[in-house]
């Protein structure tokens, strides 16, 4: 028989190789023997947000951070999830606790990067993006997520500068529509 920290690295070892449905009943029997287990709460709720059951990623990551309030990257996902969702108070509530890290911190830079397009500033979202990302030496799928949401904003702040110009003597007064909301519909 198993015990619960064999089940946890048998589910990373099945997350890596593209089996989430193995996975998913390692960290289940894990959480059995060891409710309070954050990681894993976490990665459960990773692997339900990948196969698009949203709520309960929500729910297991909240969980989760509240077993643990150190786990960083569970909170980042979270406010992620919420972000993605256009849930943006949810988002910022979120990674409220992401402040403590500073700008060193990759989670921290992607946060910041992120809120900057609530307010259509496009190239600072751009700029803590490409600092989060030559930062981040942990996580490259998130880094590559990143890199989706910096291809969104260049879109935006293209679109932006085209709304600005002139047409025929009379500024365009063009509805905004940004760019990122194809990101949170084509969230892999």
């Amino acid at each position: 028989m198993l015990d619960s920290g064999e089940r946890f690295h048998l589910a990373i070892q099945e997350m890596q190789h593209g089996s989430p449905e193995k996975a998913i009943e390692h960290l289940k029997s894990c959480l059995e023997e060891e409710p309070e287990n954050a990681k894993a709460l976490y990665l459960l709720g990773a692997l339900h947000a990948q196969i698009g059951m949203y709520e309960r990623s929500i729910e297991e990551m909240a969980q989760a951070i509240e077993i643990d309030g150190t786990l960083s990257i569970a909170r980042f996902q979270l406010g992620l999830l919420h972000f993605t969702s256009g849930n943006n108070s949810e988002a910022e509530n979120a990674w409220g606790g992401l402040d403590s890290l500073g700008d060193t911190n990759p989670l921290y830079l992607f946060k910041r990067g992120l809120l900057h397009t609530l307010e259509e500033e496009y190239k600072s979202c751009i700029d803590d993006l490409e600092k989060g990302i030559a930062l981040n030496t942990d996580n490259e799928a998130l880094s590559n997520d990143m890199r989706k949401m910096i291809i969104a904003a260049r879109k935006a702040l293209n679109e932006a500068k085209a709304d600005s110009l002139p047409t025929d003597g009379d500024s365009i007064h063009a509805k905004k529509t940004s760019s990122l909301s194809a990101y949170t519909q084509d969230n892999d």
